[in-house]
């Protein structure tokens, strides 16, 4: 079981989807999706139903890549962000200081030094939202793995 102890207010989602639309506009980043530690998909861009089971894996992952991140800890310095390289395809992965994960997949031919400076910016950007969103517990519910399992 996973606690969820966060609350997002609707306009709080709408302005955090707006956001990652514009970073994915701008940066030219093939996909975008904010998720929190427990690998739950909270926003992802751009909104296209079809990219939505992909996004869900993508959290999901991402929540499995950070729990390797945190263990590696021990053995190296603290992380908090990950980048994997492949042939045509790269991934960028940033956990801010709420555990909110913002996971980002683009072409090679994006170039890396925008994605890291655009993604840090972003984080920066909607740290205020992860924060209230934090700070609202009262809502505080329990998530088995079956309520999300894809």
């Amino acid at each position: 079981m996973d606690m969820i102890s966060y609350t997002f207010l609707d306009e709080e989602l709408e302005r955090l989807s707006l956001m990652l639309e514009n970073f994915v506009k701008n940066v030219g980043v093939e996909l975008c999706v904010l998720c929190d530690e427990g690998g739950r998909l909270i926003t992802f861009a751009p909104k296209f139903e079809s990219l939505k089971p992909i996004s869900h894996r993508s959290a999901v992952i991402s929540a499995a890549i950070n729990g390797a991140i945190e263990y590696l800890e021990n053995l190296v310095d603290s992380g908090r962000v990950l980048y994997v390289s492949g042939k045509t395809k790269s991934v960028y992965m940033l956990k801010s200081e709420h555990a909110f994960i913002l996971f980002v997949s683009f072409s090679n031919k994006t170039p890396l030094g925008s994605v890291k400076v655009f993604s840090e910016r972003l984080m920066k950007e909607i740290y205020p939202m992860l924060e209230e969103a934090r700070s609202r517990k009262a809502d505080t519910r329990t998530v088995k793995f079956e309520d999300i399992a894809i």
